[in-house]
């Protein structure tokens, strides 16, 4: 095989791939902890090519199976995660003829600080438009975060793909399409949390992402400000525990609320990445 031809990553070379990216933490979390939670059965949503194979100089995530329950969440518009410890690899893996259809909209996730000059200069290139999302990664450790007590009164359970949905998509700002079906898959394949009240109305939860991260905290706000948050976040975190998984969290660099609840529980930044949202003149 020639270095510079795309390699489809079979299901039996995913140890490889893990290996792989486990050198360039926390450059490479989103496809590690992606190809993680792959190689452990927990996540069918993703494929995967190497710029070049045995010898990997750059990963992306290709395109999403069509029977896949997240086909239209990952594909319209096209989402994906590169990441490659070279630049010149990096842009070749980019630029490769048919991986990525440059006249459509484009989601980059998890993009490092190292790797986000090749895709600004790629843009620039193309005269597209492009918004970016900076997140910080924290992270905690067992010591560092212990479960905090349940408030008499509320119950704590799993969330229900379909009991739940409506009210779970009712505390998202913005939707794109298919985000009901990722959001059941999500909670199909990874640890939740819910808060209900004696009538059964959830009044705060907590969901994992396929990326490893825990994700789309609420309170409603007539219960806010009493900490219930914080006790959603530690208790979800003792199911990753047990499951072995790491427990971190993405806040925006603009979300100072977010930011003080999540140091106040023990979660400290190890690092952080970008999303970016290549051609935002089509509406996504």
């Amino acid at each position: 095989m020639e270095p510079t031809s795309l390699h489809p990553v079979t299901e039996s070379e995913l140890p490889q791939i893990k290996e792989w990216l486990e050198q360039f933490l926390p450059d490479s979390m989103k496809l590690y902890w992606t190809v993680r939670n792959m190689l452990h059965g927990r996540w069918r949503g993703s494929t995967l090519v190497t710029l070049g194979w045995p010898d990997i100089l750059a990963v992306g995530e290709g395109p999403v199976p069509e029977d896949s329950p997240c086909y239209e969440f990952h594909a319209s518009p096209r989402c994906t995660s590169v990441f490659s410890p070279d630049p010149e690899h990096l842009e070749t893996l980019l630029l490769y003829p048919d991986y990525l259809d440059w006249s459509q909209p484009i989601i980059f996730q998890g993009v490092n600080k190292k790797n986000r000059p090749v895709l600004d200069k790629i843009i620039e290139a193309k005269g597209s438009n492009c918004h970016i999302d900076t997140y910080s990664i924290l992270e905690a450790g067992q010591e560092e975060l212990p479960p905090r007590p349940v408030p008499e009164g509320l119950e704590l359970r799993a969330l229900d793909c379909d009991l739940d949905i409506d009210y779970i998509n009712s505390t998202r700002d913005e939707t794109r399409n298919g985000e009901a079906g990722y959001i059941k898959e999500l909670i199909r394949r990874f640890p939740s949390i819910g808060f209900f009240d004696k009538n059964n109305k959830c009044i705060g939860l907590e969901l994992g992402k396929e990326y490893g991260c825990l994700g789309m905290l609420h309170v409603r706000e007539e219960f806010r400000g009493r900490g219930l948050g914080k006790i959603i976040t530690s208790q979800l975190a003792q199911k990753y525990f047990r499951d072995d998984l790491p427990v971190a969290v993405l806040i925006n660099r603009d979300n100072e609320v977010s930011w003080r609840l999540h140091t106040s529980c023990g979660f400290r930044k190890t690092g952080d990445l970008d999303w970016m949202y290549y051609n935002t003149g089509v509406v996504m």
